[in-house]
Order: C-alpha cells, then structure tokens, then sequence
C-alpha cells in the first residue's frame, strides 16, 4: 500500500513538472515572438502578458509555478501598460500666441470649439480635454458668440407628440433611449421634461417596465481606447423568416459601427457589412466574435491587415461576447419584437406560410425596407443615449472623446498587410507578387467564397 501511495505521488509531481515546464516553454517562445518583430508591437505584448497572467493564475492552486517569474511578467505588463498610456493619451495641446503683453494667449479654433460643443459635452470636459481652464474656454464662447448647451423652446403638447412618435417606432423604449432619440433628431430638453412627458404618454409602460427590472453583476469592462476591439455578432431571432441581422460595436464606447438586416447568413454578406464600417471608421487591432462560418471573411481580412498570433480574432462563445449581447437585449426590445409578432400573427391567422418561397418573397419586399429604415432609427438613439455608467456621457461623445486622447495605428492598405506577413516570415519577393496576392483577396476569397 504504501509503494503504490509513493508511486501515486511520483506521478502527481511528475505531471505537476510537465505542465510546468509546458507553460514556462509557451511564455518563453511569446517574448522570443514579440522581440523579433520590428518594429516592437506593445499591443502584442499587452495582450500576450494579459493571457499568460490569466493562465498563471488560474493554474497557480495546482501547478508551482515560480512567484518570480509572475513577479517579473506582472512588472512587464505593467511597464507596458504605463508606457502606452504616455504614448497615447493626453489632451490636445493648445498653441500659443506670443508678441502680446502679459501672458501668452491660447489659439483656440472656432471650428474646433464649435464641434465639441455640438457633443453637447460640459465646459469642464471640453477644458480638460483642450488643456486650458474653464475660464478660457467661456472667454472664447464670448468672443466667438458661442453658447454651451441650451435647451429647446419646446412646449409639452409639441414634446409629447415628438415622445408619442418615438414611443411608436420602439414602443418599450425608457428614459435613456427617448432622450437619445430626442437628441438624435436636435431636441435637447431636461431630463425632468423627457421624465414628466412619458408619464403623460405612456404611464402605463413605465409601471410595467418597473415591474420587471432585473440586475445582472458582471465584471468590469476595460480596453484602451475606442476602436480597440470591436465586437460582432449575427441576429437570429427572425431567422424563421429567412432575415439575419449583422451588428458591430466599438467595445470602449458602445458606439454601433454597423446594424443592417439581410436574407441570408453567408460570410461575405457579414463581411460586406464589416468592411463598410472599417472605411468609415477605421480599421481596429482587434475583432471579437463567435465561432461561426459566417465570421469567417471577417477573421481572414483581420489577419491579413493586422496579423496573427496577436488576437487580431479573437474567437469564443457568443454568451460571453458581452457588448454586443447587450446590445442586441435592446435590439430585439425595441425593433425586431414588434416584427416577430406581427409575422407570428399572420402564421396564426394562415395568412403567411414560411415554407413557401414565394410568401417569404413578398415578406422581405413588404417588412425589409421598413425594418432597415427602424435599424437606422434605432442607431441615432442608441448612440446618442446617455450611458448611466459614463457619467451620463453618450456613446458619440465616448467615441470623439476617446480618439482625441487615444492615438490607434492604421494599415495603409490591403498590400501593406501582405508586406507584413512576408517580413514575419523572412521571404524576399517582388511588388509583382504583392499586388498579385492582393488581386486573388480581393477578387477570390471576399467576393466567391460563401
């Protein structure tokens, strides 16, 4: 009994030395990975130290690892961390006008000015992020006859005609999203007003929406800045009706980058989707998704423009997909559930059979349009809905706030991301072969494969 006790526990701690080895093996050949690329990616590294902690700590009840080794990696993210931090983020930096007397006078432009205030952003905001005092920016108010925010001349029967035409499009809609539209469409009202209008148009709903309030923990969300990792995900909640919805959101500020509807679920239709928002918005570092094939073309191009073994895709369970999950919660609240149930209805009622080609025909020429025009409603209210979270900031104002402060790298173009890849590997070749592969992506693997 005894031999087989000691041999039990010659395995246990042989096991114990493998996974170790293992994993001290794994992070090695990382920073052997990352200090090989020119120029240094501190992206690659954040992102790598972020893992490799993870797993150190999730093994640490059962394999030894050495607490210098984390000690050491702990302080490297951190260095990493902090250095990204001073590289990337700070206010804008006003000019100066000297020549005058007494102090330097801060060089403001109107037009700069003008856009921030029509983010509807407090003047303590707008100070910090332009490096001067408050009193500095309402002498340029003054001077260039500029006003912060100022509330609509608006009486209640007019506002409550605005709020009953809102209510009707997302009928479920509360207090954040009736305001975010209101702002959307350039009606800007105290929240006391929003508030004392939905108690006069829809008193019941607000009873019924209190009724079923829920609260879910979950743990705190953190990226750099916005367009560092977008989230995207398909919607199939009228899948029954051959409609598919694509949805993509900036992880930092909730901003929706894309919401569309179409009658199938292929790759390169979500593809198409995607790829309209990258030449709007920009390219980000990093795309999260779920395992399916219809996130394929959207993985291929993030590894051919921002490379791989750097999370370029990162692939998972869409439950944990969290800010797009969320958001298609209100998505589905306010504009898909309407549309279920009066296709349901019609199902009940043998008016629409699903089955027939012809009937689902005539379904996406009648309800596609309608609910495209909704999905864009939605968007203009959605982002221009103040976050309770972020002090009340809207995710628009997130999102200007956030790239003037963060500074996110773009590939130049699709030829760039094959010149990279040929680096990585150490192959010399010619422009000829460049744009040839450039031809075969654009015209092969985006437009033919399904």
């Amino acid at each position: 009994m005894l031999t087989v006790c000691i041999y039990f526990f010659t395995c246990i701690l042989s096991s114990q030395d493998t996974i170790r080895r293992q994993i001290l093996t794994r992070l090695l050949c990382k920073l052997e990975l990352g200090l090989t690329r020119e120029p240094i990616d501190l992206d690659y590294f954040e992102f790598m130290c972020r893992q490799e902690l993870y797993l150190c700590n999730a093994l640490s009840r059962h394999v030894a690892i050495p607490t210098d080794i984390v000690q050491d990696l702990e302080n490297f993210f951190r260095a990493v961390r902090d250095h990204i931090e001073r590289q990337h983020t700070g206010g804008v930096q006003p000019y100066t006008v000297p020549g005058e007397v007494g102090r330097p006078r801060f060089d403001i432009d109107r037009e700069c000015l003008e856009e921030v205030l029509e983010l509807n952003l407090p003047v303590p905001c707008i100070a910090k992020m332009l490096s001067v005092s408050r009193s500095t920016v309402f002498r340029r108010m003054k001077e260039f006859g500029l006003s912060a925010r100022r509330y609509h001349e608006i009486d209640d029967g007019e506002l409550d005609n605005v709020v009953q035409s809102i209510k009707i499009e997302m009928p479920t809609a509360g207090y954040r999203m009736v305001k975010g539209r209101l702002r959307s469409l350039g009606i800007h009202v105290p929240w006391r007003r929003v508030a004392a209008s939905l108690h006069r148009v829809d008193s019941v709903g607000i009873l019924s929406r209190l009724s079923g309030l829920g609260c879910i923990f979950r743990r705190t969300y953190s990226v750099r800045g916005p367009l560092s990792l977008w989230h995207v995900d398909t919607n199939h909640k009228l899948i029954r009706y051959n409609i598919v919805l694509f949805g993509a959101v900036d992880g930092y500020s909730r901003k929706i980058m894309c919401l569309n509807a179409a009658t199938n679920n292929l790759a390169s239709t979500a593809f198409a989707a995607f790829k309209q928002a990258t030449e709007k918005y920009g390219i980000p570092p990093r795309v999260r998704g779920d395992q399916g094939s219809e996130n394929v073309e959207i993985a291929r191009f993030m590894f051919t423009m921002r490379g791989t073994d750097r999370g370029s895709f990162m692939s998972g369970k869409s439950v944990h997909n969290q800010r797009i999950e969320r958001l298609w919660r209100d998505v589905r609240t306010f504009v898909t559930s309407k549309y279920y149930n009066v296709l349901w209805s019609l199902e009940q009622d043998q008016l629409l059979d699903v089955s027939s080609t012809e009937d689902l025909f005539c379904v996406h020429l009648v309800f596609l349009p309608k609910l495209k025009m909704d999905l864009e409603s939605f968007v203009e209210g959605w982002n221009s809905h103040p976050v309770r979270t972020e002090r009340n900031r809207t995710p628009e104002q997130l999102w200007w706030l956030g790239l003037m402060t963060t500074d996110i790298d773009q590939p130049e173009n699709i030829e760039a991301g094959f010149l990279n890849i040929f680096k990585r590997k150490n192959l010399v070749v010619s422009d000829n072969w460049i744009k040839f592969c450039t031809v075969l992506y654009t015209n092969y693997y985006v437009k033919c494969i399904p």
